[in-house]
């Protein structure tokens, strides 16, 4: 950290108290939407505390310290008019509502950001990923928001938001365009030539690239009826997209503000501020948390009337905590199920191409950011494209690994590859394709329980019944793959009743293991057989130890069911094991004794109070991950190969050296988690890792991420002694509460506080009929009289 960054970070901690102390003593009344009626907002800073934050905006560099750095209008150009879309092939053979058109950036502003160049065709292709499309009111025209990502030439990743909607054509121009080209379609569907062309396509097969799949239903009279523009009867609409180009994924923040900024358009005349106050307050008045810190933003509301709605973004601390998250991980596990993710993990982790298919751009975009956030402390170094545009379909022949994500709406998306090494997750059938002779992840079953007890405790809604099916063409050879027998098999369906059976014994039994040890409440207990009153406390490494004698001194007190008697109706009953974990193994006998508790409905969460419970849920989740790869490698430092040259020489040639210990790593772990480890060990991920670890020596700053693995290891060698070398026994997440107490913090005690939008025009408009182009005078650069009072 440079001195201008402790500066500004001091700065910030002195507005701390102040706004801490005005956050307890104010308090306002809200809608169930999160959100207060205007005439209740007051002012969150005083002038002397905006004139402060004012100078921490000066200081602060503003590549790292803006939330937005572009807000960016595509849609269709009135004065170029209707131009097909060549990247998206050849579809002449569709309805003129079916094929795509080129977009174009409309507007965006500012107009240059010197840390982030405007790449105008990228950032329209991402926008309108499905091109420039027509509808009428018979489709469904509702506005859908998504989120994309792109990598700079640098390496550094960029991010979008985008929210997509139709807005009604009155150019006769364009109507006419669209009335001739759909004539032009119907003359030839009647002469014959697109009933040639269908014919070759059965020919070549049913994954022909030449023709969408889509089009094998255009003869059916809904999809036809639905397809045809009559000029005289129906409204014509056009999409359009209005987006934000940002450097930190704070996800929820930005659909907030794209969803209400385009609710609070004004479409008769009425209260509310004008649409350049919302953007302009976006782009260069809200801040960026610095690490360990947060801020309080408003937002756009839901109604033009209405109060700005205040959101908390929060930045966690790297030292000690892992990084920035903002897209739920419970919508993963909703969308694919627990051993899904576990199987889409292993192919990730093993470098293989996944291939990601879905009709909702978001939930292939919240797969993919999820699925490599849990990697962690790996970094997916390989191409990364969760959103594939049209124009760039050629990657998917690339014989490299990637992540990629396609919509199934496109034709490149139902031709499924037959490589060895490819993944394919179809996310909306819950199906997974995957590659061959796949090896188990290590403790798999009883990693898949823990994660399940923990989106129990969230009451995570998903589904447990069906979950997905999974193909494998090397399932029929039977057997298990990798040594890890035949219950841990990637090859095992989901949908096995002993699979489930399994998963659900092995929950539960975490469930007891993390959450609970059963001890005596009071000192007067019956000696003669009573009923034994106990209850529950938190579990700790320590405390699991004492499990085998806390069993044997209740059996004593015949307290629990053995050989003696029962016990009486409605008390619980358990049966300890004598092992050293106090594994539960009659798991129905107590479900059937347990007192069933009454359900009582939770209050409905608001969208905002969602968010923040997303934030948690994120956090639990990713601990667990984190641990199991903090015991996997928790003596990998032992491992490593340090260099006796300097650095310059070892930069030269660490291609050609061998910089870790495989075989011996190898060796000192169990057999049957062999060939999992045997495979990552050879993938760059690892090999990142193990250059970072050895550049450490050399760095006044090692890397972030290896930093807090590395502290991670210390604790688990504190727990278990320095000597530790192999783990074989399954230890569960002990430190998930001590890293939620620092997102608790940040949410309870704000850093500081933006001011909310206010009005920047003299004259606003009354009402519009479409989102128009905004005032770049006061968009192109931020005003003085606002950033310097």
């Amino acid at each position: 950290m440079t001195t201008r960054d402790n500066v500004v970070s001091s700065r910030l901690s002195k507005l701390m108290l102040n706004n801490a102390t005005s956050s307890s003593t104010t308090s306002t009344a809200t809608t169930h939407n999160g959100q207060t009626p205007a005439s209740m907002v007051q002012s969150p800073t005083s002038p002397g505390e905006q004139s402060e934050l004012n100078q921490l905006k000066r200081d602060a560099d503003p590549q790292f310290s803006r939330f937005a750095d572009y807000f960016v209008i595509c849609g269709l150009d009135l004065d170029t008019g209707l131009e097909p879309d060549r990247f998206a092939g050849d579809n002449l053979h569709c309805s003129p509502l079916d094929r795509a058109y080129k977009s174009k950036p409309l507007a965006h502003y500012p107009e240059h950001v010197a840390w982030n160049p405007f790449d105008a065709h990228g950032i329209c292709m991402l926008s309108l990923p499905q091109g420039l499309r027509f509808r009428t009111q018979k489709h469904n025209i509702e506005p859908r928001f998504h989120s994309f990502a792109t990598t700079r030439e640098d390496g550094k990743r960029c991010y979008g938001f985008s929210l997509v909607f139709y807005e009604e054509i009155r150019n006769r121009n364009i109507c006419g365009a669209i009335h001739t080209l759909q004539s032009m379609f119907i003359t030839e569907l009647s002469n014959g030539q697109q009933t040639h062309s269908l014919s070759r396509v059965k020919q070549d097969g049913p994954v022909s690239r030449s023709l969408p799949r889509h089009f094998k239903v255009a003869g059916q009279a809904p999809q036809s009826a639905q397809s045809y523009y009559d000029i005289n009867k129906d409204k014509l609409y056009v999409a359009k997209s209005i987006s934000l180009i940002c450097q930190a994924p704070y996800a929820f923040a930005a659909q907030i503000f794209l969803k209400n900024l385009y609710r609070c358009l004004p479409r008769q005349p009425g209260a509310g501020i004008s649409l350049e106050s919302y953007v302009y307050n976006i782009l260069y008045e809200v801040m960026l948390p610095q690490p360990g810190k947060s801020i309080r933003v408003y937002l756009p509301p839901t109604e033009p009337h209405m109060a700005a709605i205040a959101l908390i973004l929060q930045r966690p601390l790297l030292a000690t905590e892992l990084p920035l998250l903002d897209f739920p991980l419970r919508l993963l596990f909703k969308y694919l199920g627990v051993e899904c993710v576990i199987q889409l993990l292993t192919c990730v982790l093993l470098e293989n191409q996944v291939l990601l298919r879905s009709t909702d751009y978001q939930r292939l975009m919240i797969v993919g950011e999820c699925i490599t956030s849990l990697l962690f402390p790996f970094v997916w170094p390989h191409v990364y494209a969760p959103i594939l545009p049209a124009a760039l379909h050629h990657f998917l022949d690339a014989p490299v690994p990637f992540v990629m994500g396609l919509h199934a709406g496109c034709e490149a998306a139902h031709k499924i590859g037959s490589e060895a090494a490819l993944c394919f997750v179809d996310i909306d059938k819950k199906l997974i394709q995957l590659p061959e002779e796949m090896p188990v992840f290590p403790h798999k079953q009883d990693f898949m329980a823990e994660i399940s007890s923990v989106l129990d405790k969230f009451e995570i809604e998903r589904d447990r019944d069906q979950e997905p099916s999974l193909k494998n063409g090397y399932a029929g050879r039977g057997g298990s793959v990798g040594g890890g027998g035949g219950v841990d098999a990637m090859i095992s369906s989901c949908t096995l009743p002993t699979g489930l059976q399994a998963a659900r014994r092995s929950k539960e039994r975490f469930q007891q293991l993390q959450e609970t040890v059963y001890t005596l409440s009071g000192p007067g207990q019956s000696p003669g057989g009573g009923p034994v009153d106990y209850q529950p406390l938190t579990a700790h490494p320590s405390k699991i130890d004492h499990v085998p004698r806390i069993a044997d001194f209740l059996r004593r007190k015949g307290g629990i069911r053995g050989t003696q008697g029962g016990s009486p109706v409605g008390s619980p009953t358990v049966s300890l094991s004598s092992s050293p974990v106090g594994v539960y193994h009659d798991v129905d006998a107590v479900d059937a004794t347990m007192p069933v508790p009454r359900r009582t409905e939770k209050p409905k969460l608001s969208v905002v109070e969602q968010y923040y419970q997303d934030l948690r849920i994120n956090n639990s989740v990713r601990e667990v991950f984190l641990n199991r790869f903090v015991h996997m490698f928790h003596a990998y430092e032992y491992f490593v190969i340090y260099p006796n040259q300097a650095k310059d020489e070892w930069l030269s040639n660490r291609e050609t050296l061998q910089n870790f210990d495989k075989s011996s790593f190898l060796s000192d772990q169990p057999e049957h988690h062999r060939a999992f480890l045997s495979r990552f060990l050879e993938s760059q991920m690892f090999a990142t890792l193990i250059d970072n670890k050895i550049l450490s020596m050399w760095e006044s700053l090692p890397d972030e991420q290896l930093q807090l693995f590395d502290h991670r290891v210390k604790l688990l060698r504190r727990r278990h002694g320095e000597n530790m070398i192999c783990a074989t026994s399954y230890e569960p997440c002990v430190l998930s509460q001590d890293s939620q107490q620092g997102f608790e913090k940040r949410l309870n005690c704000i850093d500081i506080e933006v001011t909310p939008p206010s009005e920047i025009l003299s004259n606003r408009a009354a009402y519009f009929r479409s989102f128009p182009l905004l005032e770049k005078g006061v968009l192109n650069q931020e005003c003085a009289s606002r950033s310097h009072p």
